[in-house]
């Protein structure tokens, strides 16, 4: 037999003890799939920034988070589509099958991704990429609940998504090695054609992996009683009440999640930005040489000594300590002498000022951190959900997740504060993320159960994509109403969707030590 579905479980003792070779295999399978998975999301966004500057480099910095949110946008749009679509195909062609063709696209289109000259060309690779991932996580999740021992199953959906980690922590370390100068010097574009591998998982998907047991039933099931058309039917999640509200728990709890981690969460390379400026070594003398400037002949020769790109660099440090102000409106101000009050202010700024491969290092050593963070963060919501139930560990993560990132993007103002704020924000931003694998299979009956996983994470998505949408222009209207830059008032603003997930668990059903949701009654005659 390659899969269990008996509700009891005669085993004792860990869990694990309870899988043969092949819920190994299975499970390794779906790892490997959402782990790379999450390597092409993390890729995506530690180098977004970097992209947008060489894909429009003379654009000001709130002009590129701008277009790097529409880039967010339209790649959560694909998710959600592509979720959508495959997410019914899974119920109805079978699990394995589609989740083979959905490693397949969003692997190739990862790599040519890196491929794009312009920014609509980027968007249009990120959608088509997000298609495939969209569709990757529900029917992987769906394969796993189904094969798994009933007392298994959380502890394995928990660490399935745990174990996507791995492949943020890849990407991390990736973006340190692949894209500085002084290593491999790839730039962004070798991060996405280290992403086209995965679709050698593909060829072992379509080689050795079974349809479970479970949906091989239920199919037979429904042939028997002329009910085929049941499987996969998106209306079915609303015209039953039971389904319905299940619906709109998960639909709740996802919203509440993705936009906390895509618009707020995976947004820490931007904190760095907003916090870190640059400068090269070489331009550090010739910073300091307008610093020292006495005289308004003195300032114009300095500024003069530098080169174009220096002085977009020195801009950028009079955009900082402009309220309101812009890049554009700091550039025809380079040649207005310093008062003494904006030499201390920019003095301050060159003091913790770090080179762009020192920054990019930096971002590299944060996502790794923010990995780490995660991993540790979904393990314990794993083994909270385990034994104390679903809807507690739910609440509890939420809670957690807005207080850190509002704690982050209110306090972050120094390199080092990245070895303590990253983590936790892996922490408690992730820990939701292992209830979705956990919880939203547990909701759905098995001629349903990736199409009401995947509507409740992928429509979220839609949400989330206008979520993210909203970011850039907020941040524009704000700034410059604090000292604080506009990014991080609307981060935290945006911060506020986990009350959203915390009302939902009014409703949300206790799936704790219950087998597996079915739905016998669709197929009778």
């Amino acid at each position: 037999m390659n899969s269990a579905t008996s509700s009891a479980s005669p085993v004792s003792g860990p869990w694990w003890r309870e899988l043969t070779g092949y819920h190994w295999f299975v499970f390794l399978i779906a790892a490997f799939g959402w782990m790379f998975d999450c390597f092409d999301q993390q890729i995506f966004t530690n180098s977004r920034s970097i992209t947008m500057q060489d894909l429009m480099p003379q654009a000001d910095t709130l002009t590129q988070v701008k277009f790097g949110t529409w880039a967010t946008s339209i790649f959560i749009v694909g998710w959600a589509t592509g979720g959508l679509i495959f997410g019914s195909i899974g119920d109805k062609w079978g699990r394995a099958k589609t989740m083979a063709v959905t490693i397949l696209v969003y692997a190739v289109c990862t790599g040519l991704s890196g491929f794009a000259k312009s920014w609509s060309m980027f968007a249009i690779f990120r959608f088509l990429t997000g298609a495939g991932v969209g569709g990757e996580f529900a029917v992987g999740a769906a394969l796993l609940a189904e094969v798994m021992p009933d007392r298994a199953r959380p502890h394995a959906l928990g660490s399935l998504q745990a174990l996507s980690a791995i492949g943020n922590i890849l990407a991390a370390l990736s973006l340190g090695v692949v894209v500085p100068g002084d290593k491999l010097g790839w730039g962004w574009r070798g991060l996405y054609y280290l992403g086209a591998l995965p679709a050698l998982i593909a060829v072992f998907v379509f080689a050795r992996l079974k349809e479970p047991e479970r949906w091989v039933a239920a199919k037979a099931a429904a042939a028997q009683a002329q009910a085929m058309d049941k499987f996969g039917r998106i209306s079915d999640l609303f015209t039953d009440a039971r389904w319905r509200r299940h619906t709109l728990v998960g639909l709740g709890l996802a919203i509440a999640g993705q936009i906390g981690l895509w618009g707020v969460g995976f947004y820490t390379p931007e904190l760095i930005d907003s916090a870190i400026p640059t400068v090269e070594k070489q331009t550090r003398p010739k910073m300091e040489a307008i610093l020292s400037a006495g005289s308004l002949d003195a300032h114009v020769a300095a500024v003069g000594a530098l080169d174009e790109k220096e002085k977009r660099k020195y801009a950028n440090f009079l955009a900082r300590i402009s309220r309101g102000g812009g890049k554009a409106d700091a550039i025809r101000e380079l040649n207005t002498p310093l008062t003494s009050d904006r030499k201390e202010e920019i003095r301050g700024l060159l003091d913790k000022a770090v080179t762009d491969d020192e920054k990019t290092r930096l971002k590299s050593i944060g996502g790794i951190l923010q990995q780490i963070g995660a991993f540790l963060g979904i393990s314990c919501f794993t083994a909270l959900a385990a034994r104390r139930g679903r809807r507690v560990s739910f609440l509890i993560a939420l809670v957690l997740a807005w207080g850190s990132l509002i704690w982050a993007f209110s306090t972050f103002s120094r390199p080092a504060q990245i070895w303590y704020l990253w983590p936790i924000i892996g922490f408690c931003v992730f820990a939701p993320f292992g209830g979705y694998a956990i919880y939203f299979p547990e909701l759905f009956p098995t001629r349903l159960r990736t199409t009401g996983t995947s509507f409740c994470y992928n429509v979220g998505r839609y949400v989330t994509a206008f979520g993210v949408f909203l970011l850039g222009p907020l941040a524009q209207a704000a700034q410059g109403l604090t000292a604080m830059p506009g990014f991080r008032l609307a981060a935290m603003l945006m911060a506020s969707s986990y009350l959203l997930g915390i009302i939902a668990l009014i409703w949300a059903p206790e799936t704790v030590n219950k087998p597996l949701a079915e739905d016998e009654k669709a197929f009778a005659h």
